[in-house]
């Protein structure tokens, strides 16, 4: 369901702050889940969550269930999303009465753009249903393949 924006940039951004956080959150229960394949050391908690996602996937590729490559296919489009998420976090965001709203960027040579509400409620309502989707296979099939691979 979709987050209804209300024109408030500033809560947009706390939004993809919040939703981003619980979508990483999914991404560890999801290594978590899948450490009977591969002991993890402790240090993965201080993994980008990109690495954390491509250590996902490559234990995902080892399991065979139905919705396996929906899986990974979910993981991709969350990297996708914590890169936006990222772009808006360490940017800055200068409002003006005058004119649009600008991102900033945190990164060199990259031009600032224009950034609204409605970008970020988007983002945040994309992140939210990112973590369903890496959420349902985990509910049953992944517990039901890492038992049969084993």
């Amino acid at each position: 369901m979709p987050l209804s924006d209300d024109g408030d940039i500033i809560r947009g951004l706390g939004f993809v702050a919040l939703y981003a956080a619980y979508l990483e959150e999914q991404v560890d229960n999801l290594l978590i889940m899948l450490e009977p394949l591969e002991a993890s050391p402790e240090l993965k908690n201080h993994w980008p969550v990109s690495r954390k996602i491509d250590k996902s996937k490559s234990l995902v590729r080892t399991l065979e269930f139905d919705y396996r490559e929906f899986l990974l296919e979910s993981l991709n489009y969350s990297k996708s999303l914590f890169e936006k998420r990222n772009e808006v976090i360490h940017g800055r965001i200068y409002a003006s009465f005058d004119r649009s709203d600008t991102l900033k960027s945190g990164r060199t040579n990259v031009p600032n753009r224009e950034i609204s509400s409605s970008e970020l409620y988007e983002l945040a309502t994309n992140l939210a249903n990112a973590r369903e989707k890496i959420y349902r296979p985990m509910i049953l099939q992944i517990p039901q393949a890492i038992k049969a691979h084993q």
